[in-house]
């Protein structure tokens, strides 16, 4: 609620209209459950090695530069070690 006033007439006038304590309980109850359910997902937080793996691939893309000339690297290697040469 946003002040203890505005609470004060909100529940004289509950009591007030016939059936208004109920109605009155029911939006207490409903707010709590609202609030519940927000501290819940501040709480659920993602896996650390999730952020940690999210965050180095916003620091290198799948196709920066330096991805592409360590692809290049390891490509120029792999043809050099399967490279057979004849026995002399």
């Amino acid at each position: 609620m946003p002040g203890p006033l505005l609470h004060t007439l909100i529940i004289i006038a509950a009591i007030i209209v016939p059936g208004g304590l109920l109605v009155y309980f029911a939006w207490l109850a409903r707010a709590k459950c609202k609030a519940a359910a927000r501290a819940k997902e501040a709480q659920r937080q993602k896996d650390p090695i999730e952020e940690i793996r999210e965050a180095f691939l916003q620091m290198y893309p799948p196709e920066s530069l330096r991805a592409k000339e360590r692809r290049r690297r390891l490509d120029k290697r792999r043809r050099l070690t399967r490279r057979k040469f004849p026995n002399k």
